[in-house]
């Protein structure tokens, strides 16, 4: 029978490889730290998600010496020859196509919407194909994919190429984010979780997104910037790592397919609890994120500054999640959805007083890290509560949810047109939608360690407190 974790290592195979050497930070090796630039590389190709603020950015026009605005009148009566956008800062798909206005207006929402349901079909169908196949030959298919339609996007000579080929983007974003996702999990040790969302996360793709769109100016060339053993993985692992190559006995894990673990016991509630997590941080994450472009001031700036602010926040929840020992996973949701309900509130009161000052681009900025902050608590429970042989099919289920709602976020910011607080006013009540099935629901996932993970178990808590004891006991054996 087919072991889980396929030609990669599981959780307790690290757990003991690395014991040697506990002097070292978080107990990073020179394969972590491989295993961390994968997934930074991972979040940079899932950047694309956020494209649409480039690819469908518009500035003002104006029609031979009138003044400059967005008058889609004015755009629509104006003969092409005296028709003229003022001071582009970046050449998108839409002023390129002209899905400015009128019916091909909507080709901006569908660009996303498109991408979108690429990753909502990406995640079931790759999670599901790697819990049954394995993560490394799935893994090599999705980035294969992933290179391949982003870089011919990038090429597309018209609308319905380019719409195919930005599936099949969507496609590979949905694969590697739960395949590759789920095997950097189940490689690293349970205290390098956070860091791994702490130092290696989505503010650096920001910033660098806004970078290639900076330096090239363009959205063409914006775009483009099997298996063997488990034991043969675990030598070529400690091979890497520069450490020694301890045995160590293996359970043997059947795959589960989706069907298979719905019907299993404590399973379906837990992931309902996900899905409602998933869904709803999609829907306010995705719409705040395309809203931004609307802010006031350097489309540029504010990116970065977006960016930066993600960097430096997740450093400070990696520094809050070590040195504070009940700051569980609950507390990390919860507070997130506290401190982004605050943040909108605030904004909808300057959006109805008509401020749009320096403060509402700072409110916006955390408003957003609160956000980021919420998705880390979402990543981390759905593949801390999941057990090995269904954990990237389940992780897939989710993020399939989340991509339901990220095709229905482009359509708040076409609301915005009618209804300017259309975006905050939905983040206020989907947030606390999201705070009340947390407080009530959500089980606590902090530290355990994955492949003792059996969701068949009643009592969440009493595994919590069996599975903490296990690994020193392991340790110390491996020491002995």
């Amino acid at each position: 029978m087919k072991t889980k974790c396929d030609s990669l290592l599981t959780e307790d195979a690290v757990e003991t490889v690395v014991a040697f050497d506990t002097d070292m930070w978080y107990q990073i090796n020179r394969f972590h730290l491989l295993a961390f630039a994968t997934w930074q590389f991972v979040n940079f190709h899932a950047g694309q998600n956020i494209f649409g603020i480039y690819s469908n950015n518009v500035p003002k026009w104006r029609c031979g010496d009138s003044e400059a605005s967005k008058n889609c009148s004015i755009y629509v009566a104006c003969p092409k020859e005296k028709l003229s956008f003022v001071d582009p800062v970046f050449h998108s798909a839409a002023m390129e196509f002209d899905w400015i206005c009128g019916s091909s207006a909507y080709y901006q929402s569908f660009f996303s919407q498109i991408q979108y349901s690429g990753v909502l079909i990406g995640t079931f169908l790759f999670g599901s194909l790697s819990d049954r196949f394995g993560r490394k030959p799935i893994g090599i298919l999705v980035m294969t994919i992933a290179i391949t339609s982003t870089f011919a996007s990038g090429l597309a000579p018209n609308v319905h190429l380019l719409f195919g080929l930005r599936f099949f983007v969507g496609l590979s974003i949905g694969g590697t984010l739960v395949v590759i996702g789920a095997w950097i999990m189940e490689v690293i040790l349970a205290q390098q979780r956070m860091v791994l969302r702490g130092c290696f996360n989505w503010g650096w793709t920001r910033v660098f997104l806004t970078c290639i769109c900076y330096l090239t100016r363009e959205w063409r060339l914006a775009s483009f910037g099997l298996t063997g053993r488990m034991i043969e993985s675990e030598k070529q692992i400690a091979r890497i790592a520069g450490i020694s190559y301890v045995t160590v006995e293996h359970k043997t894990i059947a795959p589960k397919s989706l069907c298979e673990t719905l019907k299993t016991k404590g399973l379906l509630k837990k992931l309902i609890i996900l899905w409602i997590m998933w869904f709803i941080v999609a829907v306010c994450g995705f719409a705040n994120d395309l809203n931004s472009n609307n802010l006031a001031g350097d489309l540029y700036l504010n990116q970065v500054l977006f960016g930066v602010l993600l960097v430096f926040s997740k450093m400070l929840l990696l520094f809050v999640d070590t040195h504070f020992k009940n700051f569980k996973r609950r507390t990390l949701h919860q507070g997130s959805q506290i401190g982004t309900l605050i943040c909108f509130i605030t904004l909808t009161v300057f959006l109805l007083n008509d401020y749009h000052g320096f403060g509402f681009l700072v409110v916006y900025l955390l408003g957003t890290a609160f956000i980021e902050y919420t998705w880390d608590a979402c990543y981390l429970c759905a593949i801390e509560l999941m057990e090995t042989s269904t954990r990237a099919s389940a992780t897939g289920s989710c993020s399939m949810l989340a991509r339901v709602g990220s095709i229905l976020a482009p359509f708040l910011t076409y609301a915005n047109t009618y209804w300017p607080a259309a975006v905050y006013v939905t983040v206020i009540g989907m947030g606390t939608v999201n705070l009340l099935v947390s407080c009530l629901f959500l089980p606590e996932s902090k530290n355990v360690n994955l492949d003792d993970v059996h969701v068949d178990d009643d009592d969440d808590e009493q595994q919590q407190q069996r599975i903490p004891e296990e690994l020193p006991m392991l340790v110390q054996k491996v020491r002995e």
